[in-house]
């Protein structure tokens, strides 16, 4: 009674349509795997549409599904617990699935296979020789083996590439977008984003053969996206790099074609016949220089990009104290955190940690390229500081180095008693480079005004009248230097240095005022390291300098500590933190 039943079957699941059948697996796949195979899955993604998976292997190298082919599907293997599979069988810790549980994963599989095949359970129709004679044609006989070859060169061609692609991924990519990424795990395997859509704009990551419909090429290219291009906060990958990308959605095309071409001469279709098997790698890379249109021109009549095309000679907008010649970009935001604890060799003062501490909250905005404004605020004086940034000349954008100014005013509401000079403004400029990608340097030259801001301040004028109070209304010349040393093969450590040094001159006196000449301005110091996010968006530093102030007109003057060997450590801890954000 076997042989009626199977028959009954076969009649049954041959007259359901192929999106029922996918629709009564997927069914299956909801109630008995997607708990652990879901979306993030590292093994295999049974939540998304089943029918991708005839493009995706398993981890071992074997197809999931071959449409038609039951028996050499390595998901009915898993199912079944077949001899040959890794690991363990499915459902994992649990009982078998028995042949009724598994129909739907069958008859699915099974309906799968190309009109005329001899699928399993397909078989061969005796009766189309008497129906092809009785209609007086007969279907000629076509030799399917160069069609079949061609594809399974055309196969073999894209996997050599998802390898190639694959390495590009795990080098720049997948640092963000592995297993546990929200918008796209580009760890293998990556035939099934040919199947998956971004879920912001719902295009489709991979179209076989499209670079222009595939979304996963536009986010690296930075056309018609939602939020920013890829790599994030980095310089824009050349053409030359891209190319393992474009090859690879080139070559699954191909596949696609050969695959069309074999079906169309199975139905009796002429179809284009095989193509010939040209290499992916050899698929030529565009030029933009000479194929897009160029919008800006320098001098000698070269094309000025419209986007950074190497990283900022700094990865912060601010070095330690000092104001670099990074912008954040037209409409970012940034909040910035920065920390100074008090001095480490203060007796019983947990290495600065319960020595009393000063604080700057601030935040900034990039109205264009090149053009920032900002607001902070410190505890120290009480003071407020509202800034503005513009670099007009940028390495990032082809020039050989770059250029730029910060002015700002200043204002301290603290009480007349303790602060003199309750307004003050601060006027730098910046010239930095980056060598050999690994070295930034900066000098900077700084005018602050009215930057003695005590108010006990005593001088003698030579009248007779010995010393008297008076307010110190001069003003502070200094230069700057500033140097990173980039680590790491991705350049996200760095090892900061800065110094600050008042150039002598009638101007401010580290005590403020010339009662005491003598006195020696050492200016101010930091050595630290930090650290950048792989987006650039994060930025951390952690520092040992002579100096607690943050805000410009209060560090300007110079250091508040000599030797920093004395008194068990005489010298400030601190830490910096910024944080983008794109508007």
């Amino acid at each position: 009674m076997l042989l009626p039943t199977a028959s009954l079957l076969f009649a049954v699941t041959a007259l359901e349509p192929p999106a029922e059948l996918e629709k009564n697996v997927a069914a299956f796949f909801e109630e008995n795997c997607t708990a652990c195979h879901d979306a993030g899955s590292d093994e295999i993604d049974l939540e998304s549409s089943p029918g991708r998976l005839v493009d995706v292997k398993s981890v071992n190298g074997k197809p999931m599904v071959v449409p038609g082919d039951v028996e050499g599907s390595y998901l009915w293997a898993k199912l079944k617990g077949s001899p040959g599979i890794e690991g363990d069988p499915m459902p994992l810790g649990d009982d078998p699935f028995d042949d009724a549980k598994l129909a739907p994963v069958r008859a699915w599989i099974e309906g799968l296979a190309p009109a005329g095949g001899a699928g399993a359970g397909g078989g061969s129709d005796s009766g189309t020789g008497a129906d092809a004679s009785s209609s007086g044609t007969v279907a000629p006989t076509v030799d399917l083996a160069p069609y079949e070859q061609a594809v399974a060169e055309k196969q073999k061609a894209a996997e050599s590439a998802e390898k190639t692609v694959q390495e590009f991924f795990n080098d720049n990519c997948t640092v963000c977008h592995d297993s546990g990424s929200q918008e796209v795990n580009l760890v293998s395997p990556l035939g099934r984003l040919t199947g998956e859509k971004s879920k912001y704009t719902q295009k489709p990551f991979i179209v076989p053969g499209k670079l222009d419909e595939s979304y996963l090429w536009a986010k690296v290219k930075g056309q018609n996206i939602e939020g920013d291009p890829m790599p994030q906060g980095e310089k824009p990958f050349p053409d030359d790099e891209l190319a393992p990308v474009k090859n690879w959605i080139m070559a699954l095309g191909e596949v696609e074609k050969a695959k069309a071409d074999l079906e169309a001469a199975k139905t009796g279709g002429t179809g284009e016949g095989p193509v010939d098997n040209k290499a992916p790698s050899e698929t030529p890379v565009d030029k933009p220089e000479e194929n897009a249109e160029c919008k800006r021109r320098k001098k000698d009549g070269t094309c000025k990009p419209d986007k950074p095309i190497s990283d900022p000679p700094f990865h912060g907008t601010f070095q330690i104290n000092l104001p670099t010649t990074a912008g954040l970009g037209k409409r970012k935001f940034e909040f910035r955190i920065d920390h100074r604890f008090g001095r480490i060799g203060t007796e019983r003062g947990a290495f600065g940690l319960d020595a009393g501490a000063v604080m700057s909250v601030g935040f900034a905005y990039g109205i264009i390229d090149g053009l920032d404004v900002l607001i902070r605020r410190s505890n120290s004086r009480k003071g407020y500081e509202l800034g503005v940034k513009y670099i007009p000349v940028m390495q990032e954008y082809g020039m050989p180095l770059s250029f730029g100014g910060y002015a700002s005013i200043e204002y301290y509401r603290d009480f007349s008693t303790n602060t003199a000079n309750a307004v003050s403004g601060n006027f730098q400029l910046m010239l930095s480079r980056l060598w050999f990608e690994r070295w930034s340097t900066m000098l900077l030259v700084g005018y602050y005004l009215r930057t003695n801001h005590a108010a006990n301040v005593v001088v003698d004028f030579g009248d007779g009248n010995g010393s008297v109070p008076a307010t110190d209304t001069r003003n502070t010349l200094n230069l700057g230097f500033a140097s990173t040393v980039w680590l790491g093969k991705k350049k996200r450590w760095g090892v900061d240095m800065e110094y600050i040094f008042p150039i002598p001159a009638d101007v401010f006196y580290w005590h403020g005022a010339n009662d005491n000449p003598s006195t020696v301005n050492i200016g101010s110091w930091s050595l630290g390291g930090s650290w950048s996010s792989p987006s650039k968006k994060h930025l951390f530093q952690i520092m040992f300098t002579n100096t607690r102030e943050i805000h410009t007109n209060l560090y300007a003057p110079g250091g508040q500590t000599r030797n920093p060997f004395e008194q068990r450590g005489n010298f400030f801890l601190g830490f910096n933190l910024s944080r983008k954000w794109s508007l």
